[in-house]
Order: structure tokens, then sequence, then C-alpha cells
């Protein structure tokens, strides 16, 4: 809701020039709800999916993927022409064929192609943590806190290296976007260790891995922002959003648990929420532009406009989830069964290999 927020007014900010309210745009800019929502979900991200694996069950990492593959990629799938229906051709913009095909796959950012919508970049995220995940579960790492932590420390290093030499000396290693997947993929993994060492308190059997993990959470919520600071002010700055996303995640797993029916239900569509809020604005907002500019139609508060999208969006949010998310996820789930079960399966025929070699071959 975060993100609808921050998408919502800056766009409808300038439906037409009686629009009051505007500084509710104002203060969604000023420190970037946007960017919060979007820190607290990888940090969420990394507190559930692991968990999600148990890795003594059979084929773990296919029935993972299996699993991960149908939870995104339906409603994901859906949102495409719904996305390029909005964004691009009933405006008259330019989103071709091919563009449409690669967009299926998820893959248009390592292409160069154009995303439907711009949230997408999220989900690219998202499957390189489960892949990681899988690597890690392969090698079996992903229940070793110790060696999550120096992935995690890895790839905050690797962040705050570039960072750190672009504000000093305006000298980059490895590009925005790429340094920007290393910290998001850092602090996932710093989910997944809050959980295991402050939520389920495994501090205990660890304390100097607690210690470190205390000083890579102090250098994300307090030494990076006040650096950052120092260099170029707090106004915009996204390092100092990044710690209120971190902020919000630890109040919302350790001191403020809430738990509601309308919380429950927000959660459950949630991921629709994200996806089709561009949907339902863009679409809204071409409405809105048929009628004159001064008219009563683009004269509300800026209130009413986030109102009457957030209404919009989790109805059809709800909509989707029970007619194609739920279904996605129990597909998935009978499918991931099935591989599992070929995997069990798969022993006691090639046991039974060595047998049917012993008889005498039949001329």
């Amino acid at each position: 809701m975060l993100v609808l927020w921050r998408h919502v007014a800056d766009v409808y900010v300038n439906l037409g020039p009686g629009v009051t309210g505007r500084w509710l745009q104002g203060a969604a800019a000023a420190v970037d709800f946007g960017r919060i929502g979007v820190v607290t979900f990888f940090m969420i991200s990394g507190f559930v999916i692991p968990f999600s694996i148990n890795p003594k069950s059979p084929a773990p990492v296919g029935t993972f993927l299996i699993r991960r593959f149908f939870r995104i990629y339906p409603a994901y799938w859906l949102s495409v022409p719904l996305g390029a229906l909005t964004a691009f051709w009933i405006w008259g913009g330019a989103f071709g064929f091919r563009d449409f095909l690669v967009n299926l796959t998820l893959l248009q950012d390592f292409f160069g192609f154009t995303p439907a919508e711009g949230v997408y970049w999220t989900l690219r995220i998202e499957w390189i943590f489960y892949l990681l995940c899988a690597a890690l579960l392969l090698l079996k790492s992903l229940g070793d806190a110790r060696r999550l932590f120096a992935l995690a420390a890895l790839f905050t290093l690797l962040y705050s290296a570039e960072m750190l030499s672009h504000w000093w000396n305006g000298r980059r290693f490895f590009g925005t976007e790429l340094v920007l997947t290393f910290l998001n993929l850092s602090l996932m993994f710093a989910g997944t260790l809050y959980r295991r060492l402050v939520v389920d308190g495994e501090w205990r059997a660890d304390p100097w891995l607690a210690v470190f993990f205390a000083g890579f959470m102090g250098w994300h919520l307090l030494v990076m922002p006040l650096a950052t600071a120092m260099a170029i002010g707090f106004t915009s700055n996204a390092v100092v959003t990044y710690a209120l996303g971190i902020a919000l995640f630890v109040l919302g797993t350790s001191v403020v648990r809430v738990r509601s029916r309308l919380t429950d239900w927000l959660g459950r569509v949630s991921y629709s929420i994200y996806l089709f809020h561009p949907v339902v604005f863009m679409a809204l907002l071409w409405v809105l532009q048929r009628f004159p500019a001064t008219s009563w139609w683009r004269s509300q508060h800026l209130g009413v406009y986030l109102g009457v999208n957030a209404l919009l969006t989790a109805l059809v949010a709800t909509l989707v989830f029970r007619c194609v998310e739920r279904p996605g996820i129990e597909l998935g789930r009978r499918l991931a069964r099935r591989w599992r079960a070929r995997e069990t399966d798969a022993p006691a025929s090639d046991a039974s290999a060595p047998q049917a070699r012993t008889r005498p071959e039949i001329a």
C-alpha cells in the first residue's frame, strides 16, 4: 500500500489545477514511501521463503522451485497484457509483440526490452533470491547461519564500497542497478538471519554471530545513513529510505505484531495489489483525463484519489487471488507432490535395474 500511495500520488497530483491535498504527494516523495515498501517486502521474503523449504524431504530443490514458479507466474502473466494495455496501448505508446513475448518470461531486463510495468524489477530480484536459496540448499548451506551471514556481509561490502567510492570521488565499479541488486539480496538474507537469531532466539547458541549481525544491522540503520546524509543530505537519500524500510520490518516482526482479519486479507492479496495497482490507477487516469482539466472529476482532494484507487485495487486483487493466484498455488503444490513422488520412487527403480540386466537376453 505504501508503493500504491507513492505511485498514485506522483501521477494524480498533476491531474488538474484544482487537485488539493498535495502534501500527500510531498510526504510520500520526501522519504520515498514506495522504496520503504519494497525494502520491507524484500526483508519479509527473506523472513519467510527459506523456511518454506524442508531440506529433509525428497527433492527439496525441485519442489521448491516448482512451487515458487506457480506462485509467481500465473498472476504475473495476467498482469502483462493488462499492464501493456493501460501503460502503453490506450495512450498510443509503443509496446510491440516482441516486448510482450519477452515480458512473459520475466527476462525483459536482461535483454533490454521494455517492461509492461515498472514494478517488475522487484520480481527479478525475487527470482535471483530463490535461485540462491536453491544453490545454498544444494551446497548444504541454507541452514548454516554463519554462511548466510558471510553471503549477506559480502553483498553489503560490495554495495558499500561502490556507494562510498561514488560519493567521495565519483568513481563506480558495478553500476547502480547491479549494486542495488547486491543491497537488496543482502537485506533479504538479513531477513532470514533476523528470524533465526532474534525472533527464534538462536543468538544464544552463537553469541559471536549475534554480535556481528548486530553490527551488520547497525551499519544499515545508522552508519550508512549518517555517512550519506553528510555527503548528500537527508532529502531524496535512498540510503535513509532503506534504513526506514529496515526499521519498519524490525518494528513489524518484533515490536508491534499486527494481527487482524483486515491485515490477514491484505497479506493474502498483497502480491496482486502490487502487480495490479498500476493497471487500476492508469486505467482510471485514462478515464478521468477524458474530462476537462477544471472539471469536478479532476479537482478532488488527492486523498480521494488515493482512497478510490486503493479500494478498486484491493477488489481487483481479491478477484485475481481467487481466480488466478490460488488455483496457481494449488497447481504448483500438486505438481510439486508429483515431482517429490517421482524422486521417491526413483531409488526403487534403480535398485531393480541390476536384476534386470542379469536376466539372459532372448534372441
